[in-house]
Order: C-alpha cells, then sequence, then structure tokens
C-alpha cells in the first residue's frame, strides 16, 4: 500500500480517532501525524518551549515529522507533555478492512479455507478462528466517497 492509499485508508477511520489526534491532524496534517502517531502513539512526549534547532526534543519531533510540524507542534503544544494516542481502534478498523479485502481477493482463487490458512493466517499473524470472527463482522470505516450509490434521503 503506498503512502496515498494508506492515507486514504486513514480518512476512512478518522471517525474512531481520539479528539486529540483530531486536533493534532488539523494542526500538522494526516501524514504528519500519522508518522507522529508511528513514533510516539502510546505515550507522552515533552514538547519543547522553543524551536532549537539543537534541542534533543525537537530533534526527534522534527525527525518523527519534520522541521515544519514539529514546529506547528511546539508552538501549539509548547513546555507541556503531549499524549499520543496509540489510536488502537481505527488500526484495528483498518487492518481488520486489510483482511477482508485480501480474503475476497484470494477466496475466488483459493477458496475458502485454503484462503484463511494459507494466506491470511500467516500475513496477519492472527489465528484463524479470530481471522474468521473479523470477516463475520461488519466494516467500521467509512465508505469511500463515490460509489456510485445515491443518498437515501
Amino acid at each position: 500500500m503506498n503512502r496515498n492509499d494508506h492515507e486514504m485508508a486513514m480518512a476512512r477511520a478518522l471517525h474512531l480517532v481520539p479528539e486529540n489526534v483530531r486536533t493534532i491532524i488539523d494542526l500538522i496534517g494526516l501524514s504528519a501525524t500519522i508518522k507522529l502517531v508511528e513514533a510516539y502513539g502510546g505515550t507522552h512526549f515533552p514538547v519543547p518551549k522553543t524551536v532549537r534547532q539543537e534541542g534533543q526534543y525537537f530533534a526527534a519531533l522534527s525527525e518523527a515529522v519534520g522541521v515544519e510540524p514539529a514546529a506547528m507542534l511546539v508552538k501549539h503544544y509548547g513546555n507541556t507533555r503531549l499524549y499520543v494516542a496509540k489510536c488502537a481502534r481505527a488500526i484495528r478498523a483498518l487492518r481488520d478492512a486489510s483482511i477482508r479485502a485480501d480474503y475476497d481477493a484470494h477466496c475466488l482463487e483459493l477458496g475458502h479455507n485454503a484462503t484463511v490458512n494459507n494466506v491470511l493466517v500467516p500475513k496477519y499473524r492472527l489465528c484463524d478462528r479470530r481471522i474468521e470472527e473479523i470477516l463475520e463482522k461488519d466494516d467500521d470505516l467509512v465508505p469511500l466517497s463515490g460509489t456510485g450509490q445515491g443518498s437515501l434521503f
């Protein structure tokens, strides 16, 4: 999955993201926020008071998200400990959607049990029963716009 596909998928999961992460997305953009969550998700990050290139926290922050987004975070959250949520619910929903898409893609070719056991179990490192449960439940993501379906109202 390329970066644009990844960002489009994350946009479908925004309703599952905590409010503080949505604020960060508004501030620095989705791409930089994804990088921030990948680097520091589940932690409190000490945001420096000022933008000093030689400061260790600014250097770590700018390495994760880039200099401009890091400067915006310093301006907005400077001298605080910013909690960066793991966004586990959104990431899980994206993983489950990916499992469903892979299942659909391989099912015709390999058959149901062969798809689950030979393709999905090793790829996602989940047991076959858990994958079965994921395949049985509905998708939590917002549908893609432009699906061709009209509005009901």
